[in-house]
């Protein structure tokens, strides 16, 4: 299993962890995209860490698609921890979706 080198992860505990802050300043900061991947609905160790994250993801997707950012560069998807190869061309099929939309225009924003 590989991805593509321009792809970084970081580790949260739960996709109930994941602040819209860190997605707005990852866009910022210079990346193309942000990708939520965490547990199965109703598989979510925290309880309902993963049904927050979704709701948060979709207010994202409305609120920076106002200021020019298109909704499908901030993703959500549930993969379970032992679904690696699913991960990985999810990864590759994100990379290969972005590369067509060309680089995000978020650095000249003010937000």
């Amino acid at each position: 299993m590989t991805q593509p080198g321009n792809v970084r992860l970081i580790r949260v505990n739960c996709t109930g962890m994941v602040d819209p802050k860190y997605v707005i300043k990852a866009l910022l900061a210079g990346a193309d995209a942000v990708l939520v991947s965490g547990c199965h609905p109703g598989d979510c160790h925290y309880i309902n860490g993963n049904y927050k994250a979704r709701r948060r993801v979709k207010l994202l997707q409305e609120i920076l698609s106002r200021f020019g950012i298109d909704k499908k560069r901030i993703k959500i998807t549930w993969i379970g921890a032992s679904e690696g190869n699913v991960f990985a061309e999810t990864i590759k099929a994100m990379v290969s979706e972005i590369k067509e939309l060309g680089p995000v225009e978020a650095r000249n924003l003010t937000i």
